[in-house]
């Protein structure tokens, strides 16, 4: 893949506690965090699963925001370069439950661990290494 950079802007604004995330080229999408040092992760998270909705034609506009302590933040994020051909090991039962469930959605095997691969991308990592439950 390759990675652009954008702009993030970080608010916190005086009754809230939480640091509001936005990006200026790209209005409606946003994220928030309790502490600034998160900011870039929760930024990095949001700013991804934005490319991945306009990739597959579901982004949607919103009025830009109004801030009222803006930090910048400049946020790389990756971007589609086209498909890889792979070669992994899989136990042959799992496989074939993979395969099942992708006929059943009308989606290519592929496709199929593609998009699971994007979801467990999306779900935070907590300090042991093991994925949080998506809220």
């Amino acid at each position: 893949m390759t990675t652009r950079h954008y702009i993030a802007v970080a608010d916190l604004a005086p009754s809230e506690r939480m640091w509001s995330i936005m990006f200026p080229d790209f209005p409606g999408v946003t994220s928030a965090a309790a502490e600034f040092a998160d900011v870039p992760q929760q930024a990095r998270d949001a700013l991804a699963t934005a490319v991945e909705a306009i990739e597959e034609g579901r982004c949607t506009e919103a009025d830009p925001a109004e801030f009222h302590d803006p930090r910048y933040v400049v946020v790389p994020v990756e971007v589609p370069e086209g498909s890889a051909r792979i070669n992994v090991s899989i136990d042959r039962s799992l496989l074939k439950r993979i395969d099942e469930a992708a006929m059943r959605r009308g989606m290519t095997r592929s496709g199929f661990l593609a998009e699971g691969a994007r979801k467990l991308l999306r779900t935070p990592v907590d300090q042991g290494g093991s994925r949080s439950p998506p809220p």
